[in-house]
């Protein structure tokens, strides 16, 4: 399972570009309902259309340790952050997130961790879009407001 956070759902949809997504996660996509609030949110103050997320699973805590852990990390994260780092720690799933406080937990923890510049190298190497198309929606991200390190993918293949 790959579990989204609103960070990386929010630059696609930005872009309008959340097919990108879909075609990544391949049948393996999730995110979790705080995160769904969070993306809601946006699409009320018409940040964004609202997508069809049927590829999406979404998903809530099952149990006590799971909401624990939650409580404890939302104290430092937003929601939607901490509603997947737990899932993501505790149930062993792959994690996107472009926040870098929650890389770097989700690295310590021993998550499987990437964001919003991997998927795009990622379906560049699959094949699926060209390094041409993986620029232009990089800077379609970046006129939409992402902090990216690099303005070209090219560097990282």
């Amino acid at each position: 399972m790959i579990l989204l956070d609103n960070t990386v759902l929010s630059n696609f949809a930005l872009a309008d570009e959340i097919h990108l997504l879909e075609e990544f996660c391949r049948g393996t996509g999730a995110t979790t309902v705080k995160v769904v609030a969070e993306f809601d949110a946006g699409v009320t103050q018409g940040l964004f259309n609202p997508p069809d997320f049927n590829w999406l699973k979404i998903l809530d805590f099952e149990n006590e340790i799971e909401k624990s852990m939650f409580a404890r990390l939302n104290q430092r994260l937003g929601a939607g952050e901490a509603s997947c780092l737990t899932l993501a720690i505790l149930r062993k799933y792959d994690f996107l997130s472009d926040d870098m406080m929650v890389r770097k937990m989700a690295y310590r923890e021993g998550v499987r961790i990437s964001g919003s510049i991997g998927v795009l190298i990622a379906l560049i190497e699959m094949e699926r879009i060209t390094l041409a198309t993986g620029n232009n929606v990089l800077l379609n991200f970046i006129r939409h407001g992402y902090f990216s390190p690099t303005d070209k993918l090219d560097e990282f293949l």
